[in-house]
């Protein structure tokens, strides 16, 4: 990070220099502090073109003041002066404590700030070099990394089920920046989904009994998929009541703008009545060549935690040619209503997901990974950074955000941030470098 480093040469900009430096440094540490050091720096900088320009007149203590006043816009022109107006409205955020700043935020304030210098160092300085900003998201790529082929900008997925079609997330998240978005789960036919209560809230997190409502495969293909395509990476959740629906729906979903398939596996087999076909090795098995067999995307398999074993799944359907495995499903849960005595989802039992089930989903994608060659997609309470990480710690090559959508849409971009923070204070490049690294 050496952006602002050309100041060090310049006695001149003494009064300024090191406040740029530090905001850069700061970057490293904390984005709140980098914005902060922008404004001071920004100060600091334009009092030293009014105090070494005879035309560029006026005197206050106020920073919205000095850069509007119209000899200072002029001179710098409004786009920059709208730029430094960003800086400065930031800054007072940061400083009052309004808001939380994520790796962009932060970067476009150091950006504004060295196109300021550069502006100012092309008119008054000596010896004039042109420099480019190089970013300091971008080019280091903490986050980005390749799961099946697929390149990801970060290893942050949004869970099928928690996350619609992607497309309703728009105003929240940069859909672009996510490693994916599994969408709501798709089968040969549309669902109405269950009768009754479908959703209920539980100490650190919630049961649901949805029922796999959703359009069909063939309204997805021809309505939904079409919008938005181009916005992310679209893995496709499917699910089917005997084996052959899922090679059915594989084929069908071999097209382009679907980036990978995601077998749920957690749903009963018709034909062989109704055994599960997550909780029993052959059947999930044959569900996973079915899926093979159909397609050239990649094939990730959900396996459910509602099993003794889950590592005989695991090798199970990797044996099958897995391409990957996403765990864990939802473990089955109900409550009770002890004023009508009746249960209260209207499915009776439901998907018991949240911060609560995250120590059993750690250790169950810890225990796979000692298991099975093929990447994981570790989810399963995941609410913060440090969740995330310890799934990346536990052998997890990604992980996907599920419940935690629903109470602050925007969690993903958060963890993406925050991550980012965790990897440069460990000193590591790439979140590479943290898969499996679990001292035992």
């Amino acid at each position: 990070m050496n952006n602002f480093a050309f100041l060090n040469d310049k006695p001149e900009y003494r009064s300024f220099s090191k406040d740029c430096v530090d905001a850069e440094k700061a970057f490293q540490n904390s984005y709140d502090s980098c914005v902060k050091l922008v404004r001071t720096a920004l100060d600091a900088a334009i009092k030293w073109v009014y105090s070494n320009d005879k035309k560029i007149s006026g005197a206050s203590d106020n920073l919205f003041d000095l850069i509007s006043k119209p000899s200072f816009e002029r001179a710098v022109g409004k786009n920059l002066a709208d730029k430094l107006h960003y800086c400065r409205k930031a800054g007072n955020e940061a400083i009052h404590n309004e808001k939380e700043f994520s790796a962009q935020e932060a970067e476009q304030c150091l950006k504004n700030l060295f196109d300021f210098v550069q502006w100012l160092d092309n008119r008054y300085g000596k010896n004039f070099m042109p420099r480019t900003f190089k970013s300091l998201t971008c080019a280091e790529n903490l986050l980005q990394t390749e799961l099946c082929g697929m390149k990801l900008p970060t290893p942050i997925f949004a869970a099928s089920g928690t996350f619609g079609f992607g497309e309703e997330f728009e105003n929240f998240v940069d859909l672009s920046r996510l490693g994916g978005v599994m969408v709501k789960c798709i089968t040969l036919k549309s669902r109405r989904g269950n009768d009754g209560v479908r959703i209920t809230e539980t100490p650190s997190g919630m049961l649901n009994c949805i029922g796999l409502e959703n359009p069909g495969v063939e309204k997805f293909l021809s309505e939904i998929l079409p919008r938005i395509k181009n916005k992310m990476n679209v893995i496709v959740n499917v699910s089917g009541s005997n084996v052959e629906d899922y090679g059915k729906l594989s084929k069908l979903l071999d097209v382009d703008g679907v980036a990978a398939i995601e077998l749920n596996i957690s749903c009963p087999n018709v034909k062989d009545g109704g055994i599960i076909f997550g909780t029993d090795e052959k059947q999930a098995a044959k569900v996973t060549s079915a899926a093979k067999n159909s397609t050239g995307k990649p094939v990730i398999v959900k396996l459910s935690p509602n099993v003794t074993d889950i590592t005989k799944i695991a090798r199970a359907v990797e044996a099958a040619g897995a391409d990957c495995l996403s765990l864990i499903n939802t473990l089955m849960g109900m409550e009770i209503n002890i004023h009508t005595w009746r249960p209260t989802l209207g499915n009776i039992t439901g998907g018991l997901s949240g911060g609560a089930i995250k120590p059993v989903a750690l250790r169950m994608v810890w225990q796979t990974a000692n298991a099975v060659k093929i990447p994981i997609i570790g989810m399963g309470g995941i609410r913060s950074a440090s969740d995330a990480a310890e799934f990346f710690l536990a052998g997890a090559s990604a992980v996907a955000i599920g419940t935690a959508n629903f109470s602050e849409p925007s969690i993903t971009m958060k963890i993406a941030d925050d991550l980012e923070n965790y990897l440069r204070s460990c000193g590591l490049k790439n979140i590479r470098e943290l898969v499996g690294k679990i001292k035992i």
